[in-house]
């Protein structure tokens, strides 16, 4: 695999893609992560006692949260 593959793949396993956006009033952070950290990130959340629910909503490869 080429460098700069897997640059992005290290990237998107440690700390995930952030970027934000902005429409009308809302803006809205973004993480782009790969499957398998978003379900590993996902399953400590659920394990552990401190544990609150959020009005975030996720897809397979992005988790979107408003602000």
């Amino acid at each position: 695999m080429p460098a700069h593959q897997e640059a992005l793949k290290s990237t998107l396993e440690s700390k995930g893609l952030k970027f934000h956006l902005k429409a009308g009033g809302a803006k809205w952070e973004c993480t782009v992560l790969d499957r398998a950290t978003h379900e590993r990130r996902k399953a400590e959340r659920t394990d552990s006692s401190s544990s609150v629910s959020s009005t975030s909503s996720t897809s397979s490869n992005s988790s979107t949260t408003s602000h």
